[in-house]
């Protein structure tokens, strides 16, 4: 009986990592990303070629997924940006808990990111400081499909 209760265990914690994505393109790949995704995607005007080849083909250079906490609620971030030149053009994405609603900026090193999907204050803040992350040797380089 306890190999039972042990396997399942075991099957029931690889379901949940199944779940986790590791990069933007990954979890595009989930309907419950892919939808808050398309719904905000749809307000980016002008959207850049690049944003709009990545939503089409979810090939293009994209950051991990990673769990940050605004306001005390858990948040999903990631990023998409144009090759070959990432630091000047980014899209950082943020999907709620439940993958249902996202937020968006878009911006680079030098530019004031521009919001989509009404985020909050605490949420604009998460997103400015992930497109304008204090420089590091330990910045994570994006990863292409």
């Amino acid at each position: 009986m306890r190999i039972i209760v042990i396997a399942g265990a075991v099957l029931a914690a690889g379901a949940a990592y199944a779940e986790e994505p590791g990069f933007l393109f990954d979890a595009l790949r989930l309907p419950k990303y892919h939808m808050a995704w398309d719904r905000l995607v749809k307000d980016v005007e002008p959207t850049p070629d690049w944003l709009r080849n990545f939503s089409r083909s979810l090939d293009g250079a994209a950051g991990e997924v990673k769990t940050v906490t605004i306001d005390g609620k858990p948040f999903k971030l990631s990023y998409v940006c144009k090759p070959e030149d990432c630091e000047a053009h980014k899209f950082e994405v943020l999907f709620d808990e439940s993958g249902a609603r996202a937020f968006g900026a878009l911006g680079g090193k030098d530019e004031t990111p521009a919001f989509f999907g009404n985020p909050t204050q605490a949420q604009q803040d998460a997103l400015t400081k992930a497109i304008h992350p204090v420089a590091s040797a330990e910045t994570p380089q994006p990863k292409s499909e």
